[in-house]
């Protein structure tokens, strides 16, 4: 006899983010023999919590709906042997949503400490929450410290694509023109290699002026995967306010060579794999790129491409069936 699970998310699925990518690819890679699975979020084709509207929220911007329908979730709920909710601050925030059932929660944001003081008040019923999840170190040290965290990463479809690096000067940035992005100091490293025939591009969500970068503003997929296999090094430039770094594993993944900020979450992601420079640092950075663009590194794309492995949803999709078959 097959599952009923429900995916709970705040966040609208016309929209693309981390957290609806991570439950596209759990739909995607569930044994549909045993489960059936159905979505409770703004435009789901399931259970449509409405039309969303963009919140500031944690330095960025989030599609979310403030006022869901409460006869909605009460069928939703209703309909599920299993409920696994994502990013529980904002569906407990504006929701109150209930625990009752089989409940797994898991938390994606690395929240600021006043939004983490106020989730740890909000949240009491996480105590009572079948299993409890966080994609990272960082994202679990919101949830309260008397319940257990299992940390399970986020995923992404990995191929191999060792071939594709060459190196080169090739340089891409992506990201939300927002202050945690950096793209500031992706700028200012445009300038001052502006001698050098380094060629710089950018993903972002605005048009954006810059002398030296070509900036692409919301391109398709299509487009995206194509500015990544024509990028030879990727930066992370970010200075605060992650928990992951899904982008940075898509980056090796497309042939890239990934230098981070020496934040946290990076160096848990890519741990002694990782190229790092100093935190908002210029002079570090250009010294990092430098070293990347003068120096024959395929070992070390080699070893990133070899440490992500880690995060092929073949291999995380194991934690999630355990996790469901387990409560």
């Amino acid at each position: 006899m097959s599952t009923n699970l429900l995916l709970v998310s705040p966040y609208s699925l016309n929209y693309f983010g981390g957290v609806q990518n991570q439950l596209l690819l759990i739909k995607k890679f569930l044994p549909k023999e045993d489960y059936n699975l159905k979505f409770l979020c703004p435009d789901s084709p399931d259970f449509n919590l409405g039309k969303p509207i963009k919140m500031p929220f944690n330095g960025s911007v989030a599609p979310i709906a403030l006022f869901a329908n409460k006869k909605t979730i009460l069928k939703a709920i209703s309909w599920a042997d299993v409920v696994h909710l994502h990013e529980p601050f904002i569906p407990i925030f504006f929701w109150r949503f209930p625990v009752d059932k089989r409940t797994i929660i898991s938390h994606h944001a690395s929240l600021s400490i006043l939004l983490s003081s106020i989730q740890k008040k909000l949240i009491k019923k996480e105590r009572h929450a079948h299993a409890v999840t966080a994609v990272s170190k960082e994202a679990s040290k919101h949830v309260l410290s008397s319940v257990d965290v299992q940390i399970v990463p986020n995923a992404i479809e990995l191929t191999n694509n060792s071939q594709n690096f060459s190196g080169g000067s090739d340089i891409l940035f992506i990201g939300r023109n927002e202050k945690r992005k950096n793209y500031e100091l992706y700028e200012q490293l445009s300038l001052v290699t502006k001698n050098k025939n380094y060629n710089f591009r950018a993903i972002t969500n605005q048009n954006i002026h810059s002398e030296n970068i070509s900036v692409f503003v919301n391109p398709d997929n299509g487009i995206k995967e194509r500015l990544l296999k024509k990028s030879s090094i990727y930066l992370a430039v970010n200075t605060h306010g992650e928990s992951f770094g899904i982008t940075i594993v898509e980056a090796i993944n497309s042939g890239c060579i990934a230098i981070c900020s020496d934040i946290q979450p990076f160096i848990e992601l890519l741990e002694e794999s990782g190229v790092y420079f100093k935190n908002n640092d210029l002079e570090s950075l250009t010294l990092a790129v430098e070293d990347i663009i003068s120096n024959d590194v395929t070992n070390i794309y080699l070893k990133q491409l070899k440490h992500i492995r880690k995060y092929d949803i073949d291999k995380v999709i194991t934690s999630w069936i355990s996790l469901y078959s387990q409560i």
